[in-house]
């Protein structure tokens, strides 16, 4: 079994002890953001429910059957619920299954367990579905729903869930944990750059994605300044997974609204592009830096979509263009 982070032990412990005095709720809801480790959490949690030697101190032993199977993958009582392969939400059949199977009997005499992940993807009609389960759940069931954005839920759904609310670690522990990583560079700067998210900042810096940030708004700037044409930007940027220069350009955007407003950097996330932010602000009116970012909301809103990658970009970058 993974150890668990430092910053995670707290959140781990805390369900453990409720268990332990038995006033464990048979809805857990994990939320918090990216880049903390909540799929590690998840897994402490399961393990601490089906281990069949589990202490609220020191979780699961890792080495009974129950652990073995969870490891394999083969354990009969947890049962796990995401999106289906060409699928963008969770659906009713889905929740409706996981259901049926927790009516079902214990396989080993104890708790049966249940993830949806990411939960705020189920769609109206499995969230109804789910709810009967919370209602009127089966002895020793236990679901954990995980989600970044609890909102999306139904009040009605969360209102049944007992609420874990993950939040970043103390800055000291999470520079303490980087440096133990065997990292060089500036991971203050990392950690800034993602809101004290540990793990997020671990991949900013093993990319070294503060250089690429550099070239992606240096070529923001470049179209600007007639440097270089958006189409020649967009057919580059599409290459890349996750439409990675369009999210950057979404920070950037935000950033710029918090400085045009505010006329300061102490908010700011692109921390290491600031004096290149605050010279932008100065040059770009609020009403159109809101319409950029409507418009690249809208586009990353349909980039799960079978829409052409380089066309959406094109889009994005000739109406910042536009701007020159």
């Amino acid at each position: 079994m993974s150890e668990l982070y430092l910053w995670l032990e707290p959140y781990r412990l805390t369900v453990a002890n409720a268990l332990e005095q038995g006033r464990l709720p048979h809805g857990l809801l994990l939320s918090g953001p990216d880049g903390l480790g909540k799929g590690r959490l998840v897994s402490a949690i399961v393990g601490q429910l089906l281990c069949q030697s589990a202490t609220a101190e020191a979780g699961a032993c890792g080495h009974c059957d129950a652990c073995a199977q969870l490891a394999a993958g083969s354990h009969p009582d947890f049962l796990t619920v995401e999106i289906e392969e060409d699928a963008s939400v969770i659906k009713v059949d889905q929740i409706r299954a996981l259901g049926e199977q927790l009516s079902l009997s214990s396989h080993q005499g104890g708790y049966k367990v249940a993830v949806i992940n990411p939960a705020d993807l189920m769609n109206i009609n499995a969230q109804n579905s789910l709810l009967k389960t919370l209602e009127e759940p089966s002895d020793n069931t236990v679901l954990l729903l995980v989600s970044e954005r609890p909102s999306q839920l139904q009040a009605t759904v969360r209102s049944r869930c007992q609420q874990v609310r993950l939040e970043v670690p103390e800055r000291d522990m999470a520079l303490s944990w980087l440096e133990g990583q065997g990292l060089d560079g500036p991971l203050e700067t990392y950690l800034q750059m993602t809101h004290g998210a540990p793990l997020a900042a671990l991949q900013q810096a093993r990319a070294g994605s503060i250089e690429s940030r550099r070239e992606h708004f240096d070529a923001l700037v470049g179209i600007l300044e007639g440097r270089v044409t958006p189409i020649a930007v967009a057919e580059a940027w599409a290459k890349e997974s996750n439409m990675q220069g369009v999210r950057w350009m979404q920070e950037w955007l935000m950033d710029l609204l918090r400085i045009s407003m505010t006329g300061q950097t102490g908010g700011i996330r692109s921390i290491d592009l600031q004096d290149g932010l605050t010279r932008l602000a100065g040059r770009l009116d609020n009403r159109v830096l809101f319409g950029l970012l409507e418009g690249v909301n809208r586009t990353l809103g349909l980039s799960g979509a079978s829409l052409n990658r380089q066309l959406q970009t094109e889009d994005v970058l000739l109406a910042w263009a536009a701007q020159s």
